[in-house]
């Protein structure tokens, strides 16, 4: 059946359209312009929206990135007039289709754990849960005046060496290099590399946050707050991946928990 849609890629022109119906289909965190303005220039990633052939409404769209071997489909969305007609099944076909394309062996994707309706649609594309996500909450009056350790930006030559000691993908490190408003700092204390975060303080936020003693997480954090320029920001987010002692911490000094995720991947299917 021929489609009443036809997929695009998006441009900087899109921005005020696009921004429209992404608060729509994520009201609690739509792309910032910053965010949306960096995946367009970027060598590695994709942004694609479905355009209405007739009144060429916006009607949804799928973000991706790839790191290497690994493909990361960053977001599928479609527009809150238009779900249940099949946009999101092509749309999660087609990020797929471009991954494959790009070299990717497997795909992974992150997901709130009570968005029930695209966890199933996941998984009947063949995604399985891998693991446990959360993004934290944390005020600024919960963080320490004078921090212990120190943070300092990692050079393009200790990527691999980086990547080896806090278990991530080389490749994705590389894509946080040269982004505006984007550091990417390791963490050290009383001379031990025991942190690592790609910071953005126009979020402000760290993705992915990984620490090696969940006790010193507001001691990081506190100096993450200081590449904060914006005086108008009270709190900034760390997420992180499978770290339930950083949680059990983070918790126990009364940190919220904004969300809860859940990180699901899929081999490529090969032929």
């Amino acid at each position: 059946m021929e489609l009443d849609y036809y997929l695009r890629d998006l441009s900087t022109e899109d921005w005020t359209r696009f921004n429209v119906m992404d608060k729509l289909i994520f009201p609690d965190e739509p792309l910032r312009k910053s965010s949306f303005n960096s995946g367009l220039a970027g060598l590695k990633t994709l942004s694609v929206v479905a355009v209405d052939k007739e009144d060429k409404d916006f009607l949804g769209y799928y973000k991706i990135g790839v790191y290497g071997n690994e493909g990361h489909v960053q977001r599928v969305g479609v527009h809150p007039e238009h779900q249940r007609k099949g946009i999101g099944s092509t749309l999660l076909k087609r990020s797929m289709h471009h991954l494959k394309s790009a070299g990717c062996k497997e795909y992974f994707l992150y997901v709130k754990e009570d968005n029930e309706a695209a966890i199933n649609l996941y998984k009947k594309f063949g995604f399985e849960i891998e693991e446990k996500s959360w993004q934290f909450i944390v005020p600024f009056e919960k963080m320490v005046d004078k921090p212990k350790g120190k943070c300092r930006h990692v050079d393009w030559g200790e990527i691999q060496i980086i990547s080896l000691r806090f278990r991530l993908n080389p490749h994705r490190i590389q894509q946080y290099f040269g982004r505006e408003n984007q550091h990417v700092l390791v963490y050290e204390h009383m001379g031990q590399q025991l942190g690592f975060c790609r910071f953005s303080p126009d979020y402000p936020g760290g993705m992915p946050f990984v620490l090696k003693d969940a006790s010193l997480a507001l001691d990081f954090i506190s100096i993450l707050k200081s590449y904060i320029t914006d005086k108008a920001f009270k709190n900034l987010k760390v997420t992180f991946d499978n770290q339930e002692l950083l949680v059990a911490f983070l918790k126990k000094e009364g940190i919220l928990v904004n969300y809860e995720l859940l990180k699901m991947r899929k081999d490529v299917e090969m032929g």
